[in-house]
Formats: structure tokens, C-alpha cells, sequence
């Protein structure tokens, strides 16, 4: 098997692009708070809210002028506590909250998850570049579960969030509700470039020694007895 193989180098190098792209998208929509956004009225004004995973924004303005002006004041930003469901007690309420800090705890994941395959992509492109390909495909293959783990998760957050707005939409003090560039971002990055980054690095990681090991372990038939013994030609494949 020659290491330097045409096939395997496309897909070595596209799973260097494609991650980079994937990585990104997370790590910009998931450090901003412009992921959903409501407006409520209060006895102050109307407070408008914006909501991100790792931390949200909230100002109040008063009441519009005649001439159509109205006067704002500063976000002030606030990071996610997992304390702050404790003293919520009546529902609807305690499963809105419940909702809320689901999605963003699990996008807080997905940037984690992002991070650790990201650098298992770039240790194993050091690798194969030094080796020409022949070492480092492991690596790959832990990157690709990795980012199979994050497309679910992915999938899981933005549910969540969209439940989460759907119950805030129906509350009588809101008056607007929406999505924002954070969130279609992150369905962008972190489910369907994630999902394809993934793909890359499956077809990246044909020849690592990982899979070879775990397809050794699940297949039975694979496991030849001698030289003579022809039960993995099947499943096996061989170089011409």
C-alpha cells in the first residue's frame, strides 16, 4: 500500500479545509449572544433581550416620543449560570428555563467538541505531511467520531432553541420575537459543515490503524487462521 495515494491525499486535504471552515462558524456564532432576541413590555418600557449561548445582552427603552424617537439604554451583558433555574418554581416557566439553559449548554459542547477535533485534524495533517501521509490517520478517526458527536449535538441545540423562542413567542408581555445571524450560522457551521467535515475525515481515515483494529475486533469472519484461510477476502480488501 503506497502511503502517498492520490485518493486518500484529496481526502486528507479537504478535511484540513473543510474543518477550518466547520471550526470557525462555531467558534463565531457560539461566542455571540445574537442567537434569538425578544422584546417585552415592563413598567419601566420595553426590554429587549438578545440570547447566545455562552452569554446574553439586555437593555430597557422607554416609550416612544411623538416624533417617533426613543431613547435606550446600554446592553448589559450577562453570562449563563447554572444556578439560575433554582428559583424558578411554576411552570411554564421552569421548562422555558429548563429549555433555555439546554441549548446552551449543549452549544457550549460543540464548541468544545470542535476544539478537541479540530486540534486531533492538525496534529494528524503534522503528522502525515512529515511521513507522507503514512502516520497519523488514527488521529483522523478520533477527530471523525468526535465530529459526529457534534453534529448531533448541533441538531439537539438548535431544537431546543427553537422551542425555547416558541414558548417565549407565546407569552403575553412579549411583543417581537425572532432568530438571529448566530443562529442560522450555527445550523450552517455546526450541523451541515460539521456533517461534511466529518465525511472528510471518515474518508481520510480508510487506512488507520484505529479502524483496522475495530473492524478486526466486530468482524469474525476477517479474522483469518493461517495464510490458507479465505474467509476475509469477502470483507477484506486487498492491493492489487
Amino acid at each position: 500500500m503506497a502511503c502517498c495515494d492520490c485518493k486518500r491525499g484529496t481526502g486528507k486535504c479537504l478535511v484540513i479545509i473543510f474543518t477550518i471552515v466547520f471550526g470557525l462558524g462555531v467558534a463565531i456564532s457560539t461566542l455571540s449572544p445574537n442567537w434569538i432576541h425578544f422584546s417585552a413590555i415592563d413598567e419601566v418600557g420595553t426590554r429587549e433581550v438578545e440570547w447566545g449561548p455562552f452569554y446574553g445582552q439586555i437593555r430597557t427603552c422607554e416609550e416612544p416620543l411623538e416624533d417617533g424617537s426613543q431613547t435606550c439604554s446600554k446592553w448589559q451583558s450577562k453570562s449563563i449560570d447554572l444556578s439560575d433555574c433554582e428559583d424558578v418554581e411554576e411552570d411554564p416557566n421552569k421548562t422555558l428555563c429548563g429549555n433555555l439553559l439546554t441549548w446552551r449548554i449543549t452549544g457550549m459542547l460543540c464548541l468544545i467538541l470542535m476544539l478537541i477535533g479540530g486540534g486531533l485534524v492538525a496534529a494528524a495533517s503534522c503528522c502525515q505531511f512529515v511521513t507522507c501521509g503514512c502516520c497519523g490517520n488514527s488521529l483522523t478517526c478520533i477527530a471523525n467520531v468526535l465530529f459526529w458527536i457534534e453534529v448531533v449535538l448541533s441538531v439537539v441545540t438548535w431544537s431546543f432553541t427553537i422551542s425555547s423562542l416558541t414558548k417565549i413567542s407565546q407569552h403575553n408581555m412579549v411583543t417581537s420575537s425572532g432568530y438571529q445571524w448566530g443562529f442560522w450560522y450555527f445550523i450552517f457551521s455546526g450541523t451541515v459543515m460539521a456533517a461534511i467535515a466529518a465525511w472528510m475525515a471518515d474518508w481520510a481515515a480508510e487506512d488507520s490503524a484505529l479502524r483496522g483494529i475495530w473492524h478486526w475486533i466486530t468482524c469474525r469472519p476477517c479474522r483469518k487462521e493461517n495464510d490458507g484461510d479465505d474467509r476475509g477476502d469477502r470483507l477484506l480488501q486487498s492491493e492489487a
